[in-house]
């Protein structure tokens, strides 16, 4: 399994240097995690952290590891090393929402950090020794390629417009029915498209 590679071994030992032991500090989560349960092939790896992008600056310091600051402002950066790159966010509750940006307050709630994600089959923590954190019952929709908003979809679109995009693009892939719901949130919110990039 991709978690087992000797890049994310080395990784995952400098993040956790120094912090309680048998405590996840980080996991994986997105589109890497999908994949390995679908046993599709693995592109971009995605990891969640208790960990602030600073300090995972001071921990990765004068190692084979270079971080770039990606997003340090929505508590993300990225970490290369081998030609690889891992994309490291900090776990977050959003404070308040702007159609596409938010204020947010980081937090080392895992359960609180999937609320704020937007569907249940991005919601998939995966830890180091792979097992899996599902508080958002994501597991079950990805078997029967449901996709669906965490909680209620108008919200989860006034929070970012682009999630009407995503959502498409995942229901396509998936080939899932769209509940009534749903399709209502997203027609009552088009508007909100125009003012992405």
């Amino acid at each position: 399994p991709f978690y087992k590679s000797q890049d994310i071994k080395n990784l995952f030992e400098k993040l956790e240097k120094g912090e309680r032991p048998n405590k996840d500090i980080a996991m994986f989560v997105g589109g890497c995690v999908r994949n390995f349960l679908d046993s599709k092939k693995i592109d971009d790896i995605d990891i969640a952290t208790i960990l602030s992008p600073e300090d995972i600056k001071k921990k990765l310091q004068n190692s084979e590891f270079k971080v770039v600051d990606t997003g340090v402002e929505h508590g993300s950066v990225t970490v290369v090393f081998n030609n690889k790159s891992f994309e490291l966010t900090t776990l977050r509750k959003d404070i308040k929402s702007f159609g596409r940006h938010a204020d947010i307050k980081i937090i080392d709630n895992w359960k609180e950090d999937s609320k704020r994600r937007d569907f249940t089959i991005n919601s998939i923590y995966l830890n180091k020794k792979g097992k899996i954190f599902d508080p958002q019952q994501g597991v079950n929709d990805l078997k029967n390629k449901i996709v669906k908003f965490i909680g209620d979809p108008q919200t989860r679109i006034e929070e970012d417009y682009l999630r009407i995009i995503r959502f498409i693009r995942f229901t396509i892939q998936y080939n899932s029915k769209v509940e009534t719901s749903t399709a209502k949130a997203i027609k009552l919110n088009l508007n909100g498209i125009k003012n992405l990039s």
